[in-house]
């Protein structure tokens, strides 16, 4: 498992629930936000902080190659197949896509949230955590959330609208009972701690509106998280490593993730018919469906790291 400094990950938890509290406070107090204003608040961040952490992902690469063997062809290779077949399963089964894209986000996020949390906890714990950004915002905005999902699904809202309402109050008891359940089998010495960190992150996910608070918990939280397992990773073979040299590594691919969604949000709005009432949509379409393209070699690249890595202290 990659090793993070246990002060530098402290810090990280501190700032986050901060964060997260000071945003629940705001959320309470926001007024409704439509869901244009909110794709142009999250669209930067996203670009420069969401898709540079997938961009590091030739970093993961050139580590695993150390353990596993193969070229950079091979490696690149599988990852464009990857993405191929990805893009193939979306346009046969854009639902089952949608419903796979969540769950594979879910393990993907609770991978990195269980190296994270405090320590002493139930492995569940890293589940409920990594689960927030998907549930809350269904359990806390559903009427939105519908919005956006009959948007990728090319569907009826109000359709959409019948299964993700009870859908997101069924999933938000579920999490509920299940932290009921978690922290029983949690250390005491630990509960307090996890019960406030789990809690203060769930009420930005709730109350946010739901691009905001996937934007926050994408690039604030998760992001972050990563980048600092691959420094804390990188430092033990490269110690003049930094955030400038990461970043200068991660620039590449990220800048061509970005062109090749511009290309495409270009494309879908010269097929449009109505340019002014189809370029929201489209943009949903190319980012979320975009992030999922990205996410399946990414996330399977990520679990390796963290296997071989594991396997490789032991």
């Amino acid at each position: 498992m990659p090793e993070i400094n246990s002060a530098t990950a402290e810090s990280h938890r501190v700032w986050v629930m901060m964060a997260a509290l000071f945003l629940g406070v705001i959320a309470a107090w926001l007024p409704k936000l439509e869901l244009d204003l909110q794709f142009w608040m999250i669209l930067i961040p996203i670009a420069l902080f969401g898709l540079s952490h997938g961009g590091a992902d030739p970093v993961i690469i050139n580590a695993l190659k150390e353990f596993r063997g193969r070229s950079n062809l091979q490696w690149l290779a599988g990852y464009v197949a990857l993405m191929a077949f990805t893009i193939a399963f979306i346009v046969w089964q854009p639902t089952l896509a949608l419903v796979g894209f969540l769950g594979l986000s879910i393990w993907h996020f609770a991978i990195t949230d269980c190296i994270f949390l405090p320590k002493g906890g139930h492995t569940g714990l890293g589940w409920l955590s990594g689960s927030l950004p998907i549930i809350g915002p269904m359990a806390g905005n559903p009427e939105q959330v519908a919005i956006l999902f009959a948007w990728l699904l090319q569907q009826d809202q109000e359709v959409v609208s019948t299964i993700v309402i009870p859908t997101g109050r069924l999933l938000i008891l579920g999490w509920v009972l299940l932290l009921v359940i978690a922290m029983s089998l949690t250390q005491s010495r630990s509960r307090t701690k996890l019960l406030l960190e789990l809690c203060t992150l769930a009420a930005p996910m709730l109350l946010l509106p739901p691009l905001l608070a996937f934007a926050f918990y994408f690039c604030i939280v998760h992001s972050l998280r990563h980048f600092l397992l691959l420094l804390g990773a990188e430092h033990r073979v490269f110690k003049a490593i930094d955030v400038k040299i990461l970043a200068r590594r991660a620039a590449p691919a990220t800048v061509i993730a970005i062109a090749l969604g511009g290309i495409a949000w270009w494309a879908m709005s010269g097929a449009s018919a109505n340019l002014e009432s189809a370029w929201l949509e489209n943009a949903v379409r190319v980012i979320f469906w975009g992030l999922a393209v990205l996410t399946v070699p990414h996330a399977l690249l990520v679990a390796l790291w963290i296997a071989t890595k594991h396997d490789a202290q032991h």
